[in-house]
């Protein structure tokens, strides 16, 4: 069963956009969110960066969701979606190796207490 919820939502997908966007862009997204998560995780990312790249998600989530209302995905609405798809990878990646990180305090406080 759980085999079968990806292939009913790549197909959902294929018949509702061309069948390339259909595999490309909420695939890059979802790898994006998990690099963001990541990144979250790790320290890497401060709120604030953390903030910023996931506006740029929701632009694009809004530009899908315009260029499907339509019924069609024009060849520039695509473009436009894989060029902000670029700049958020790159800036994703800037933001997780700049030099902020987010050093949890409490739990070195909490460390000094058990000693």
């Amino acid at each position: 069963m759980r085999k079968l919820t990806p292939l009913v939502i790549a197909l959902f997908l294929a018949t509702s956009l061309s069948p390339a966007f259909a595999a490309n862009v909420p695939e890059r997204q979802r790898k994006q969110e998990h690099r963001i998560e990541r990144g979250i995780r790790n320290g890497k990312l401060t709120p604030k960066e953390t903030q910023r790249l996931r506006d740029q998600q929701g632009i694009i989530n809004l530009e899908r969701a315009e260029a499907k209302r339509d019924g069609k995905i024009t060849g520039r609405e695509r473009a436009d979606m894989q060029h902000d798809l670029n700049r958020l990878s790159k800036d994703i990646h800037r933001k997780k190796y700049n030099n902020k990180r987010v050093h949890y305090r409490y739990h070195h406080h909490h460390r000094h207490h058990d000693h």
